[in-house]
């Protein structure tokens, strides 16, 4: 078993987790038994956070040739598997009551799921930098000019609580997940 195998399967099951806990939130909201109430902004933040595991998920497979793996590298990896689990986490109540209003459930953990954010900034930059030192790719810049932005945002969102603003994060984010996505077909690790 190679070093990259060995260690997708640790970061893979923590990725897993929040998965299941983000189907699991939306299992509530689908479950007939309880009238709740929706936000089409944390829906979407819903699709987001599922788009970022499974894109955290494909983007790790450029490690693949390597024999060796930082201790740096490593636990900048296990650091962007946790935060987009904490991330997920706070989307949907992990136990206690359950919520019947995602609205304000949203609201209420807002600034910590944008604070979750400007982390998750900062581990997919380093893993950027540690990925061109490592495999010697070239840096991806859109990658860095997303990030940028992201960062911009959800630094603003920590002290900006405007329902238009929160909308406008949540969708400048999925259009840097599609650049993403678009990005992992431009460099050959998924084709059409």
């Amino acid at each position: 078993m190679s070093i990259f195998s060995h260690i997708s399967v640790f970061i893979s099951l923590i990725l897993g987790l929040a998965v299941v806990h983000l189907l699991s939130g939306f299992s509530l909201i689908l479950d007939t038994r309880k009238e709740s109430k929706t936000y089409w902004v944390h829906l979407l933040w819903t699709f987001n956070m599922l788009l970022t595991v499974v894109l955290v998920w494909l983007s790790s497979f450029v490690l693949s040739p390597l024999t060796e793996i930082s201790v740096l590298h490593f636990l900048n990896l296990l650091a962007y598997s946790i935060v987009t689990y904490l991330m997920s986490g706070l989307l949907y109540p992990v136990q206690g009551e359950e919520v019947t209003n995602f609205h304000e459930h949203f609201d209420d953990n807002y600034k910590r799921f944008s604070f979750l954010g400007i982390l998750f900034v900062l581990v997919d930059a380093t893993d950027g930098m540690l990925e061109h030192l490592e495999t010697n790719l070239p840096l991806d810049i859109g990658q860095f000019a997303t990030l940028g932005v992201w960062l911009i945002l959800f630094t603003c969102s920590l002290f900006i609580e405007n329902r238009i603003f929160k909308a406008f994060v949540s969708i400048i984010y999925t259009i840097g997940l599609l650049g993403w996505l678009h990005s992992l077909i431009d460099t050959g690790v998924l084709s059409w």
